[in-house]
């Protein structure tokens, strides 16, 4: 029991490697065992877990704790392992039709499993800093698998400004060491505030969070992330979206948690929304269907954002929770828009009409996401989008920020609902693999969404049984946000304004993101200065 954590980590890498060096379409079959053997390991660690929840940090090789490789656990961890397996599961699912017999497609994919895995359990800087690398590194493959011309130069443009972004980290860890004597991150935790020059502890954690603010995507420094789900396959798009983007944000509440540093907390509110709107307003103005979704992830993670700013409270529990729920709903959606993309041949959304009567299951899960992503009631995304809302309740300015958010995503997909609509001239295909995944994920979001109650009382050690999900209120709100979009779709943006062209065309080079990072540093230096 006490070496399940080495093995979450070490059987999918391992799995991996076997099916490349066999490279059998029949041994390709291991990835299933590899993910029941893991399954079975995690759920049985989650139930010894409180036996030992004093001994629930492993160190490795016998070193000192300072020195050592040291991975822990605790429920928020745990809570994102379960997530991780869970949505490996659904990509596989997905894609084994299409590459059962693809053993090196199977091998990075496993392989990052594993290191994902790592990633969420490591509590030293460096042994993190390896992880996100090899992380960073396996995405970029899988990115430019198809090695068409846009997909290589997404993610090369992915690999190289998350690498400019981790040169950050790496200074950050180098201060942190230089006054601290170690990177074990529950020693520094307890090291940091008696420690004299106090400007050196908040450079690190400006130059590690600004290192997470790439990973995560925030603004200003989220213009990877369209380029690189646009340009991924489908299954990839889906594990970015739902998954992979999380690693920063999993990274920013360590960070918070160990840093403590508070007069941060409602800057990183205001970057929450500003990530937010921007988002919306790009999704607004584009008609591929990946890359709406992919902005919208960028909306989505500002809404996390917003609520993980706080660190504690409602606020930060709908925070986490929206990660897992924008988790199931987006990868559902991504997954619905490669299935319409193989069927139709094409990505506009003004070219792809009848899909609910060509593909009644695809559409059916695909409402499901967007029920959820809008924040309808009696869907996880309406659950985590309240809690927020009841934690800024009391700052009316905060209220309507949330408000605009989410008006503007219902905006969005009221434009890309249209797709359901009129007729086609497409066959009806059957894609039943890739259904049984989006089946899996909408009853996820339909379970979050009503029975969310006990899993906030096991993870958050918190009561919402206040939160009245059948309130009539709520669903005639809900409504009125739906009704208010659709006026403000078909005056605005379905007249397709010369603005909302330019928006659509609007291009970052790679020399100006890299500015953009740089002001993101002085923006938070500023602030530090500022307020203290």
């Amino acid at each position: 029991m006490k070496f399940i954590p080495v093995y979450l980590i070490f059987i999918p890498i391992i799995t991996a490697m076997f099916i490349y060096l066999i490279n059998n379409k029949y041994f390709n079959y291991l990835v299933f065992i590899s993910q029941s053997i893991i399954t079975i390991l995690a759920i049985s660690y989650y139930h010894a877990f409180n036996k030992f929840i004093v001994n629930n940090v492993l160190l490795l090789g016998g070193w000192d704790k300072t020195i050592g490789i040291c991975l822990k656990n605790d429920k928020l961890s745990i809570s994102f392992i379960f997530l991780s397996i869970f949505i490996w599961w659904m990509i596989l699912i997905y894609c084994w039709d299409k590459r059962k017999k693809d053993s090196k497609f199977l091998f990075f994919l496993m392989f990052l499993e594993g290191t994902f895995l790592g990633l969420l359990q490591s509590n030293d800087l460096f042994n993190l800093f390896i992880f996100i690398e090899i992380t960073t590194i396996i995405s970029t493959i899988l990115i430019i698998y198809k090695k068409d011309g846009y997909s290589v130069r997404a993610g090369l443009y992915y690999l190289l400004f998350n690498s400019t972004g981790m040169i950050f980290y790496l200074l950050g860890l180098i201060l942190l060491y230089v006054v601290s004597g170690t990177l074990n991150m529950d020693i520094i935790s307890e090291k940091i505030y008696p420690i004299k020059n106090f400007s050196i502890i908040k450079i690190s954690y400006i130059f590690i969070i600004a290192a997470i603010g790439v990973k995560s995507a925030f603004f200003p420094v989220y213009n990877w992330l369209p380029k690189a789900h646009g340009a991924a396959p489908a299954s990839i798009s889906a594990l970015l979206s739902g998954l992979l983007v999380k690693s920063g944000l999993y990274i920013f509440i360590r960070m918070n948690q160990m840093f403590k540093l508070e007069i941060f907390y409602n800057l990183f509110f205001l970057f929450g929304f500003f990530t937010a709107i921007s988002g919306i307003i790009f999704a607004l103005s584009q008609k591929d269907i990946k890359q709406i979704l992919a902005f919208h992830t960028i909306s989505q993670i500002g809404i996390i954002l917003m609520g993980l700013s706080s660190m504690d409270g409602k606020t930060y529990v709908g925070g986490v929770m929206h990660i897992f729920n924008h988790a199931m709903f987006k990868s559902l959606l991504f997954m619905g828009a490669g299935i319409i993309i193989n069927n139709y041949r094409v990505r506009r959304i003004t070219e792809i009409r009848g899909v609910f009567k060509n593909l009644p299951f695809t559409s059916l899960f695909m409402i499901v996401g967007m029920l959820s992503i809008t924040g309808s009631p009696f869907f996880n995304g309406f659950v985590s989008k309240t809690i927020i809302k009841h934690g800024v309740a009391d700052n009316n300015l905060k209220f309507i920020m949330l408000f605009i958010v989410n008006l503007g995503t219902s905006v969005s997909f009221i434009k890309m609902s249209q797709i359901f609509f009129g007729e086609s001239t497409i066959e009806r295909s059957r894609h039943a693999g890739s259904n049984i995944s989006m089946f899996l994920l909408s009853i996820m979001c339909i379970i979050l969404g009503n029975f969310f109650i006990p899993l906030t009382r096991e993870i958050f050690d918190i009561d919402l049984s206040h939160i009245n999900i059948m309130s009539f209120d709520k669903l005639l709100n809900y409504i009125m946000t739906m009704g208010i979009g659709y006026i403000i779709y078909k005056n605005f943006i379905a007249k397709d304004y010369k603005i909302i062209k330019k928006i659509r065309h609007f291009n970052v080079s790679f020399e100006t993101t890299n500015v953009m990072l740089v002001t993101f540093i002085c923006i938070m230096i500023f602030y530090s200065k500022l307020v203290s």
